[in-house]
């Protein structure tokens, strides 16, 4: 099985054992998690490196004592899906500050490499040749990156000609343009909603939106994201059979799927719709998976933009969770607006932090579990990193970019 390291096919130093391998009492050897915990001291005693396979169902706390000993870990990719090792390895080296090599094990595959690398691996167990040649242009095509994650690479500001605004990226004629605003500003009805409903409850909105539509075309859209479990629980007391339209771009965090199933088991929500993003799509416009990259605009209108226009489809009318204290594009959001053909209600709106945060205390909320790592705003995870001290609460999302919003609360002209 080749090894990659440093870019490069290596030799592999390390002999994996078996559980029930006689030990060699010198020499670079590999041992599976339950042979190590049986007996670190024996194992850490001994001449000669030694790395740990650690599964990525078991818990890192029982290995993170024993980190500066070790020259390997090796963390376990079980199936392409499965991609909890992901976020071991960025906890290892972002948290534990690991030193020694990370290696990948398993179903590593040539489609993984890049977010691999940045999520701080630096050794590949591959099954092919190929997949190993592969990895060596894969490094030496992005040498640079412009968000700084896990692998420790210091990221370069990106150059002010490759930030394209949306606008940019979705050209619309003047006609176009004089119509969504004629559009917009002519239609009494979210206008009258609005001012009816400046100072309700988000209850009451969800509530009003409800009763102006109905519960058939009416969705709430969630990103089941740092602060979502707030409107899911006041959506949920009003009527937990909305639907809930998720996006599942293909880049989602571990994190985050498990965070939705939490949450759909604990606020007993009944209908949410994990939308994803068209294969043929993503075949033609992004098929190495790294449009992220070189065009996110572009990335998210495949991955996001488009797919919500079809979830929405069935529906007069959507609520979302955007809040003014966010800031930005979101600072000036009435209660309600006109996006398109549709209704869109901001239940939260008028929110103030402490508000969010009163109801996740009153309803124990679980966190979402990337909070505690200094994830203040989640989002796909190429483009999504930690919020330092002082930041606000966004600055983690599209690091190093003019970009601030994926694109799906641009106005609409259907």
């Amino acid at each position: 099985m080749p090894l990659v390291k440093d870019g490069k096919i290596s030799q592999d130093e390390f002999v994996r054992l078996a559980d029930d391998a006689p030990l060699p009492a010198q020499g670079a050897v590999l041992v599976s998690a339950a042979r190590f915990l049986a007996d670190p001291a024996a194992l850490l005693q001994r001449l000669g490196k030694l790395g740990v396979i650690w599964p990525n169902s078991r818990d890192l706390d029982d290995l993170v004592p024993y980190l500066d000993q070790l020259a390997v870990v090796a963390l376990v990719f079980p199936t392409f899906r499965d991609g909890r090792a992901y976020s071991q390895a960025r906890l290892l080296r972002e948290r534990y500050a690991l030193a020694g090599e990370l290696r990948a094990t398993g179903q590593v595959l040539r489609d993984q490499f890049v977010f691999m690398l940045r999520a701080g691996f630096d050794a590949f167990e591959v099954k092919k040749q190929s997949d190993a040649e592969a990895f060596g242009k894969t490094v030496k095509r992005y040498s640079v990156f412009y968000q700084p994650t896990a692998d420790g690479r210091v990221a370069r500001p990106l150059p002010a000609p490759a930030v394209a605004s949306f606008r940019e990226c979705h050209p619309m004629n003047a006609l176009t343009q004089q119509f969504t605003i004629e559009k917009a500003v002519s239609n009494l009805p979210a206008e009258e909603l609005a001012r009816s409903l400046a100072d309700a409850q988000p209850a009451e909105i969800i509530a009003a939106a409800l009763r102006t539509v109905g519960r058939d075309r009416l969705a709430l859209v969630s990103s089941f994201g740092t602060e979502s479990a707030a409107l899911l629980k006041v959506m949920a007391d009003v009527d937990p059979a909305i639907p809930v339209i998720f996006l599942d771009t293909g880049w989602i965090f571990e994190e985050t799927l498990a965070y939705r199933d939490t949450l759909i088991e604990r606020l007993g929500l009944r209908d949410v719709r994990s939308i994803k993003p068209v294969k043929e799509t993503l075949a033609q416009k992004d098929p190495d998976g790294d449009l992220w990259f070189s065009n996110p605009d572009a990335c998210c209108r495949i991955r996001k933009v488009e797919p919500l226009s079809r979830a929405l489809e069935p529906f007069d009318a959507w609520i979302n969770g955007r809040k003014r204290f966010q800031g930005g594009l979101r600072a000036t959001i009435p209660v309600v607006e006109q996006h398109g053909a549709r209704l869109k209600f901001n239940p939260f709106a008028n929110a103030s932090r402490q508000e969010i945060e009163t109801i996740y205390e009153n309803a124990d909320l679980p966190p979402h579990p990337l909070v505690a790592a200094g994830f203040l705003s989640v989002g796909c995870m190429p483009c999504t990193s930690r919020t330092e001290a002082g930041e606000d609460a966004r600055a983690g999302r599209w690091r190093g970019r003019a970009k601030t919003e994926c694109g799906i609360h641009a106005t609409a002209s259907t």
